[in-house]
């Protein structure tokens, strides 16, 4: 056996990632907001080894009870690793994570908790009412409780006849129902959800967005990450968008949209040629909008497009539409994404 040299020291390489969460500081914080939300992340910070930078770094937000959340990122933003950590998917992280108060590694915090993955995986051999019941069952209901939660969440979901099939030979669509009647056993008070409405089409997007409003309506909160900005846009009341792992922007949607508004409008009135002419004495810079039968009209200030108006309707000149052109959240995420993933540059 060889013997180690007096003066020779052994040395211990240190763990890649050190975890520290949960910080005391961080819960003070939380206890202290008056409007508490139901999902709380603080300085939220993931790491994969041999990866030079954090897939997530120092990220936070707040999700609200009854509030549509959408997340936002390109593909290696970070958003996948987000929600795996905010699950108890991932457990090797920094920061805090609560749910509705509990820490997310709680058995408390696990019950109001939601998930639907993107990828829809059913045992081969179980029917959908089987399913669901067993899948009832080990979240501790009793057989009965069980059985009765199978045959209502079917029915209200319009799937009954249905209901001795396997979900393996369901569509898309009819799948990620399954999947959400499962995310409801709790009954919890959020959702999350990583890309629920890929490769479906249309008509079964609607048919699920309109079953996540209904849930909102009841005070649940839904956290969505999707990269169909079109359905977020119509229905998300609040945003995070993440830029290359870090977050560029979080909040109430309607006050990031102000901050991209324009004060172009879109005017339809009673006579186009006394409106034509007034708007050439005023220099203000319009062009037609054959679409909408309207002019799209440039106006330096809002007080300015008010005082368009008032002189219109003095000169005997009706509106049938006066509205601000708003821009779009995929308008809005394009100005801000400049990254993209955590690796590699938007593109």
């Amino acid at each position: 056996m060889k013997r180690l040299k007096p003066n020779k020291i052994l040395k211990i390489k240190k763990p890649f990632f050190v975890t520290r969460k949960y910080d005391e500081d961080h819960i003070r914080e939380y206890d202290d907001l008056q409007n508490k939300p139901i999902l709380y992340v603080k300085n939220l910070t993931k790491r994969y080894f041999a990866k030079k930078l954090p897939a997530v770094q120092q990220i936070s937000f707040n999700v609200y009870p009854g509030e549509f959340h959408a997340f936002i990122g390109a593909n290696g933003a970070g958003k996948t690793t987000t929600i795996k950590c905010l699950i108890g998917a991932y457990t090797n992280w920094n920061g805090t994570i609560l749910v509705n108060g509990f820490k997310n590694n709680k058995e408390k915090a696990k019950r109001k908790l939601g998930y639907i993955p993107e990828n829809a995986r059913f045992p081969e051999r179980l029917s959908a009412i089987k399913y669901l019941q067993w899948m009832t069952m080990l979240s501790g209901l009793t057989h009965k409780d069980a059985k009765k939660f199978a045959i209502r969440k079917l029915k209200s979901l319009r799937m009954w006849s249905l209901r001795h099939k396997t979900p393996n030979s369901f569509s898309s669509g009819q799948k990620k129902k399954i999947l959400l009647a499962q995310a409801l056993i709790h009954d919890p008070d959020i959702i999350i959800m990583d890309e629920p409405v890929a490769n479906l089409d249309p008509k079964a997007r609607t048919e699920f967005f309109s079953l996540l409003i209904d849930l909102r309506k009841k005070r649940k909160a839904i956290f969505i990450s999707s990269h169909v900005l079109a359905e977020l846009d119509r229905y998300a009341d609040s945003a995070t968008i993440l830029d290359g792992g870090k977050i560029i922007y979080s909040g109430d949607k309607k006050t990031l949209m102000n901050k991209f508004s324009t004060h172009r409008y879109e005017i339809a009135t009673s006579n186009d040629v006394i409106t034509k002419k007034y708007l050439k004495a005023q220099h203000l810079k319009h062009y037609s909008n054959d679409a909408n039968d309207a002019m799209v009209v440039n106006f330096a200030t809002e007080d300015k497009a008010i005082t368009l108006q008032k002189e219109l309707i003095k000169n005997g000149i009706t509106f049938t539409k006066f509205s601000r052109i708003e821009p779009s959240l995929d308008q809005v995420y394009s100005k801000l994404v400049i990254k993209g993933s955590v690796d590699t540059e938007k593109g």
